[in-house]
């Protein structure tokens, strides 16, 4: 399902198109209240969100969803777009894009809390949202396409196409060089459904890909659709071999020793075996 978020919204009639710009707001990785196999702190993954704006609007994809973290990306959002009106999109219903969304997030919130005690407030609560009529928007005439995939990191996920930007934001579709969130993607048929998500990014064949969960300093480059089909292959080998949960993680960290956030990695893991 496609949600948009109506948070301000004014269209004005114009004579022409303005352009576009995007940019990114990063967010590094948070102390988690998890341990790795080896007794250090786990850490969630750095994350990335998309703005979009134009002459007197713009479109926020995804947000955030510690109290600092929110505080933080709104002092960057009204520094970026001094005064103008925005309105957000989220592309897919997991704890990072649904908080302050209503009650789609409650159980998810209350696993969550456990995980960052002391981070997410109940006043997260707000009914806001609700789905595009026809998968798509404007702003300021240009067109924005939702793109429902079915099942990617989690089930029900959506990227979003920026023709004039010949750009994808893809959500938690795509992944930029961290591991990847294998924890609900436990079955070969989900790992399988999750490949064909991204052969549905890169049949847009867009130049410039925005994955939510990224490296600081990655290149936004359509080489992460590739790359994402091959960890997920990888994955899917390695889960044959391995004898158990911490077997499968020390492979996969033996196959890609330079990708980050062990955390996410570790949880994937004893899913697998679960």
């Amino acid at each position: 399902m496609v949600f948009w978020v109506l948070l301000l919204c004014a269209l004005p009639s114009l004579a022409s198109l303005s352009p576009l710009r995007a940019d990114l707001f990063f967010t590094p990785p948070i102390a988690a209240n998890a341990t790795l196999p080896d007794g250090s702190v786990g850490f969630w993954q750095p994350t990335v969100v998309t703005l979009v704006s134009g002459q007197s609007e713009a479109v926020l994809i995804d947000t955030l969803f510690t109290s600092d973290q929110a505080v933080a990306l709104s002092d960057w959002i009204e520094e970026t777009l001094t005064g103008r009106d925005y309105a957000l999109y989220t592309s897919l219903t997991d704890m990072e894009t649904i908080f302050s969304m209503g009650r789609t997030c409650r159980g998810v919130f209350q696993a969550s809390k456990s995980c960052f005690p002391g981070q997410i407030p109940e006043e997260s609560f707000q009914v806001l949202a609700k789905p595009l009529a026809h998968n798509n928007f404007t702003l300021e005439g240009h067109i924005f396409e939702a793109i429902d995939v079915g099942h990617s990191d989690t089930d029900e996920t959506t990227f979003l196409h920026v023709p004039s930007l010949d750009m994808v934001v893809a959500g938690d579709i795509v992944y930029n060089d961290v591991h990847m969130w294998m924890t609900e993607s436990t079955t070969q048929g989900q790992r399988d459904a999750w490949i064909r998500s991204l052969d549905e990014v890169a049949a847009v064949n867009p130049g410039i890909v925005v994955g939510s969960h990224h490296r600081q300093g990655g290149v936004d480059g359509a080489f992460n659709i590739d790359a994402s089909k091959e960890y997920i292959s990888t994955f899917s080998r390695l889960v044959t071999e391995a004898k158990n949960a911490t077997d499968l993680y020390n492979k996969v960290l033996e196959a890609y020793p330079n990708r980050i956030g062990n955390l996410v990695l570790w949880l994937g893991c004893q899913a697998q075996f679960d």
